[in-house]
This record gives C-alpha cells, sequence and structure tokens, in this order.
C-alpha cells in the first residue's frame, strides 16, 4: 500500500516529537542523578582546579565540619578580580571531596564600613590596590583574605597574593587544627647555615606551623638530637669539626632521616662572584654513597632575572635569562620528595651524583636532572657568574642532563638521606624561585613521614593571558569575530534551505504519479 506525503510529514513529526521527549527525560534523570554522583573534569594544564590526594584524604577523613569564611572586597582591579572566582571554585571541589564537611560562606560586603570592620575583627590585614581611573591613578584599599574553623579551634589567612600555593595553604591550616602531634625537626647551627627563618619567609611559618623546628648549635650537647623526627642542615659556610659530623653521623645511623642543602660556592651576589666554599660536608657524604660537585651548572632552560644597568646617567632594568638559574623539569615524581611538583629553580646549583662504588645496601635515586642543554662551569676557585660574562660552550663538550638532588636510602642500618646541590633556594636574600618552596615543603613532609602534606601540588600560572600576537592577527581576529557574528547564521540558513529544497524535490519526486504503460 502506498504511502502518501502527508501520512509521512505526520509519522516524522511523531517521531521528531518523541525524540524531544526522550532527550528532555533523560535531562532531568542526569540532573537527578547529579545529586548523588558528583564529579567534575579538570582540563586545565596544571589542574589548577583539582584537589591533590592528600588534601582530598585529609578533608574526606574529618569527623567534625571545618568552616570556611572568605573576605573579598569586590570590584578589584586586574589580576585580583578574577581571585574570588577561583577561591569559591577550590572551595567547591574541597566540600565535594569531603561530602559536605567543608562548608564555606562569602562575608557579605554590604555595607561596606561593617564589612571592613569584620575583616578586621578576623584578623585579615588590608591591601592597597593601584587603579587607573580615567584620568588619574587611584589607591584603594581592600581585602582578600580566609578564616577558616574547626571545633574550638581557627586558622586565619589573612592575605591571599599568591594563589598557586592556595590549596597548600588551606590543607596545610586544616591539617594543623586536626588533632595532631608535631614532627621534631632539628635545624643546624653554628657553621654559617643560611638563616631562613625569617619573618617575611611563608616557608618559615608554615613549618613553623607544622612542625617543632628545634635550633640545634654544633657542636653542642647531643642530649638536643636524642628526640628528634628528623635533620635539616641548610647551608653551612664554615667547616664542620669532627665532633659536628659525629653528632650528625650517630643521629643517620640510629634510622633519623638527614636532608643536606650544599653550597659548593660562595656567592657574593652584589659581585656577581663565586669562590671556593669546602664545609667538610662534600667528604662526609661520600661515606653515603653521595659524590657532591665542586662546579656550577649553567643550563640553557633558565630563570629569568632583572638587571639594572646605568646608561649616561640613567637607570633601567633589562630582563635577562641567567643560565645560573636552571629551572628543572624532569623530577622524579613517583618519590614523595618530586610528588607534586612541575618546576623547580635551583640557583647556584653543583651535582649530586653517586661515589664510583655505592657501599653495600645502599640504593641511590636522582630527583632532579638539569636539561640536555646544560653544562659544567670552569672549575676555577674565584669566577664571575654575571649575566654577561656566561661561558661559551662548544659544540663538543661534554653536557647533561645531570642530577642536582637525590636521594640516599640504605638497608643496612635503615638510614635516609637527601641531598640537593644548592642551599640559596632558601636564602631570604634571593628572590623567591618556582617550585622551591614546594620542594622543600615535600622535604621536610617526606623525613617527618607526613603524608598529609606530601605533594601537594603548587597550581603554576593560574591566570594565564594571551600571547602577543602581530597587528595584522589582530585585525583578522578583529573582523573575523565581527564579520563572522553577521554571516555564519545566514550562511547557515541558507545551507539549510537548500538542503530542505533538494529534500522536497525528492520527495515530489518519489510520490509523483508514474506515467501508465
Amino acid at each position: 500500500m502506498a504511502i502518501t506525503l502527508q501520512e509521512r510529514k505526520r509519522t516524522l513529526a511523531i517521531t521528531s516529537t518523541t525524540g524531544l521527549a526522550l532527550s528532555a527525560l533523560i535531562i532531568i534523570l542526569i540532573n537527578v542523578l547529579s545529586n548523588w554522583v558528583f564529579f567534575r573534569l579538570d582540563l586545565t594544564k596544571n589542574h589548577a582546579y583539582s584537589l591533590s590526594p592528600a588534601s582530598r584524604k585529609l578533608v574526606r577523613d574529618l569527623s567534625d565540619p571545618v568552616i570556611v569564611k572568605a573576605y573579598f572586597t569586590p570590584d578589584l582591579p586586574p589580576p585580583y578580580n578574577v581571585y574570588e572566582r577561583y577561591v569559591r571554585d577550590l572551595l567547591v571541589e574541597y566540600r565535594a571531596a569531603s561530602h559536605g564537611n567543608v562548608r564555606f560562606e562569602f562575608v557579605l560586603p554590604n555595607p561596606p564600613a561593617d564589612f571592613e570592620k569584620k575583616a578586621a575583627e578576623a584578623g585579615l590585614l588590608p591591601i592597597q590596590f593601584e587603579e587607573m581611573g580615567s584620568d588619574q591613578l587611584q589607591i584603594r584599599r581592600g581585602y582578600m583574605g580566609l578564616v577558616l574553623f574547626h571545633r574550638d579551634k581557627s586558622e586565619t589567612l589573612p592575605v591571599l597574593k599568591d594563589v598557586q600555593q592556595l590549596e597548600y595553604d588551606i590543607t596545610s591550616r586544616i591539617a594543623k587544627m586536626v588533632v595532631r602531634t608535631k614532627k621534631k625537626i632539628a635545624v643546624t647551627s653554628g657553621h654559617g647555615e643560611i638563616k631562613w627563618q625569617t619573618s617575611q619567609s611563608k616557608l618559615a611559618t608554615d613549618a613553623a606551623d607544622l612542625y617543632e623546628l628545634r635550633d640545634v648549635p654544633l657542636p653542642g650537647s647531643t642530649t638536643a638530637l636524642s628526640d628528634v623526627d628528623a635533620l635539616l642542615m641548610v647551608g653551612p659556610k664554615q667547616k664542620l669539626d669532627d665532633k659536628s659530623l659525629g653528632a650528625i653521623d650517630q643521629l643517620i645511623r640510629r634510622g633519623i632521616p638527614a636532608a643536606f642543602l650544599v653550597d659548593s660556592k660562595n656567592l657574593m651576589i652584589n659581585q656577581f662572584y663565586v669562590s671556593a666554599l669546602d664545609s667538610g660536608l662534600s667528604e662526609f657524604l661520600k661515606t653515603y654513597g653521595v659524590q657532591v660537585g665542586n662546579r656550577l651548572v649553567y643550563d640553557a632552560q633558565c630563570e629569568t632575572i632583572g638587571v639594572t644597568q646605568n646608561m649616561s646617567g640613567f637607570a633601567f632594568t633589562t630582563s635577562m635569562r641567567y643560565p645560573y638559574i636552571p629551572l628543572v623539569d624532569r623530577i622524579m615524581t613517583t618519590h614523595p620528595v618530586g610528588r607534586g611538583l612541575d618546576t623547580v629553580g635551583l640557583p647556584f646549583t653543583t651535582t649530586v651524583e653517586p661515589v664510583t662504588s655505592l657501599p653495600a645496601g645502599v640504593h641511590f635515586t636522582p630527583l632532579l636532572y638539569s636539561s640536555q642543554q646544560s653544562w659544567l662551569a670552569p672549575a676555577e676557585p674565584y669566577a664571575s657568574v654575571a649575566p654577561t660574562n656566561i661561558p661559551q660552550p662548544h659544540p663538543d663538550e661534554p653536557h647533561g642532563p645531570y642530577s642536582l638532588g637525590a636521594v640516599v636510602e640504605g638497608t643496612n642500618p635503615k638510614t635516609q638521606v637527601i641531598v640537593l646541590g644548592t642551599a640559596r633556594l632558601m636564602d631570604p636574600g634571593l628572590p623567591q624561585f618556582p617550585g622551591a618552596d614546594a620542594l622543600v615543603s615535600n622535604i621536610l613532609a617526606t623525613m617527618s613521614k607526613d603524608e598529609t602534606l606530601i605533594g601537594i601540588r603548587s597550581k603554576g600560572e593560574i591566570i594565564r593571558p594571551l600571547n602577543p600576537v602581530s597587528g595584522a592577527v589582530r585585525e583578522i581576529v578583529k573582523y573575523g569575530v565581527v564579520l563572522g557574528v553577521a554571516f555564519l547564521p545566514v550562511g547557515v540558513g541558507l545551507w539549510r534551505w537548500k538542503r530542505r529544497q533538494e529534500w522536497r524535490h525528492l520527495i515530489t519526486a518519489a510520490f509523483a504519479p508514474k506515467p501508465a504503460v
């Protein structure tokens, strides 16, 4: 029986209506199921909107809720105007991972006087922002901070200027409020070690909150080392005596983890010169299977620094790539020390390699590698490290990658020794280097066996501006967007009209009466 054109249209209409109804029903069911099954897909390069496993485990095991109050002044100038959105998204991740045990609220900014009063009472610090108006530069005051509450305890993040480390800041504060015993870490002194525990150092503040940092002068009474959980030595400049080395050796052989950040060069940063430095650690570490080099590593994959120059009486600052601060991205992320790290800047570093014949039962694990375009500086006792005086390697000269940090673990006795070829990443007199705080935090957590804080990632660049392009490309994009918005619907409509015309002709031809034979 032949089907008429009208019947075919009716069938198509019923099919389309049924399809739309089924699609709507599926969407409703998905929304209902999402109340019980929640997931988010983070496609950002550094997983900026995802929590590390350590953070998820901590908040998932909370027995009592954590309340977070966020204070943000509205209409802040760039780039701070996007911080509130990022903080909100990250707190949503905490809430989801904790199954509701982490709750948050953003304090209403109105009226402004009450908002500022509440922020000040909560312990937040005001920040001054420069904002360019239509005809003048304006100075505004605002607040960006968090207050966390758990049981009868509270922790404050008075200023959120660096959202790259925000997850670490929040998780470490929650971990501090949860009942936990602080591990004791001995920090040696007495031989010109770097004084990194300053009030301006965020790393020092966080470490003091999470660990009991005990200053231990060497040589001194061995009772100060009798009950510590780990030992940290940062860049001694004076040669260690036999008594001090003996006390450290006894500690390691008792199974206490130790970390040594070793400088093989004395740095005079104002003159951009280095000289030989012998603290006695190099020879001492050889007995544990570690060979610390005495030549600086310079790398084409490096950090950029600002250099002030004078010309005709005028001072100006230019940015220059500085190969003596390698940017390391070859990291042993499977080891707790390297977990969660993407890039680390290691200033004025030397090599850290195994001795020719490792002692029996000793395992050497490299943690950080320079790039293939890295070389060893000449072995000069007194040398310039100025940005304008970088050695030019020959094509056939030996090159990297070089091991710049390692962990040595022994079985008899059970020992763990972490060694970095530089201590300058903790020098408060130098700029902050990428990933340095995260690396040191991982070292402290690894030595103290604190799984809660190992491997919380630095998020890298949260705000990623577009790369600059030429004027011609900007014009093409601009006019392409303007004309595309206007002509794209017209083009789609014409294409659809053409397709429908062809379909009508086909249907008409199919149902046209056939001539009688």
